[in-house]
């Protein structure tokens, strides 16, 4: 886990594999331990919802109504949800989570994982943008991203490393990326 993401997008299988937890937690729990690396964690299970964490808060989300169709890409939509809520400045993570499910739920409705321009346009017309909200969910973002130690390895890479805390197997993890 690396202290230096700002948003973490999984399915529940894969945050409990990050968390090193078993099957038998739940995507909640994963959500709530998730959230001590990063500000903003998005942990999907299915047509059983979703989880979202903004700092300390953590919200269930449920499933959007549809009769499925095609679930490829339905991940990658409700991440696009997220993402498209964050920049429409939605002021809470309850909302931001709703589009995401309406935009996934409008994926999985259809065949193929691209969404259609008609729906598009008919999700963009059902969300209202305020640049004041946008900026201030930004700078709540930034504000809640923590500290992490930052070593410069050349001059086009930092390594990024951070402490996994107590009763952690791996006791801490790392993160190469381009400067």
């Amino acid at each position: 886990m690396c202290k230096s993401a700002d948003i973490l997008f999984t399915n529940s299988d894969e945050a409990r594999a990050l968390c090193g937890f078993d099957e038998d937690v739940s995507p909640e729990q994963a959500t709530k331990h998730l959230s001590q690396y990063c500000p903003l964690v998005s942990v999907t299970d299915g047509a059983l919802g979703s989880y979202l964490a903004l700092g300390r808060e953590i919200v269930y989300i449920p499933p959007a109504p549809c009769v499925a169709v095609d679930t490829c890409g339905a991940g990658d939509a409700y991440a696009g949800g997220i993402l498209y809520g964050l920049l429409l400045g939605i002021p809470d993570i309850e909302g931001i989570g709703n589009l995401a499910a309406k935009v996934a739920s409008v994926v999985v409705g259809q065949q193929g994982a691209r969404l259609r321009q008609e729906n598009a346009n008919e999700i963009a017309g059902s969300v209202k943008s305020a640049s004041a909200r946008r900026d201030n969910q930004i700078l709540e973002l930034l504000r809640l991203r923590n500290e992490v130690q930052v070593e410069t390895i050349s001059s086009h890479m930092s390594c990024r490393t951070v402490d996994m805390g107590e009763g952690n197997n791996h006791g801490h993890a790392s993160l190469v990326t381009n400067i």
